[in-house]
């Protein structure tokens, strides 16, 4: 049974950094899946959303990145990682101002 997460249905959705862990250490999603014990689809459907993970596929999942499941998963966007790897400049109130 595939369970979409909608606003109109009140709940949140998921939002996920999978296809960036998978990208960043060269695996396919078929990999992943067979190293999960889930189908190949199921593994697309978490990464465009369309799919919220059980716990214990959530777990696996951590298991197999050697993450805490909130680095995989958030109910809120994540950041983008270059904004979390280069930070812009601070802002300052007082920048660009003189007396």
């Amino acid at each position: 049974m595939k369970r979409k997460t909608t606003a109109s249905s009140g709940a949140k959705q998921l939002h996920n950094r999978l296809a960036v862990l998978r990208t960043e250490r060269g695996i396919t999603r078929r990999q992943l899946a067979e190293a999960v014990g889930v189908n190949v689809q199921t593994v697309g459907f978490l990464e465009r959303g369309d799919y919220g993970p059980s716990l214990e596929l959530a777990l696996r999942l951590a298991g197999y990145f050697a993450l805490p499941v909130e680095a995989i998963f958030s109910l809120t966007p994540f950041p983008p990682m270059s904004a979390q790897l280069y930070p812009g400049p601070a802002t300052s109130s007082t920048a660009g101002a003189s007396s």
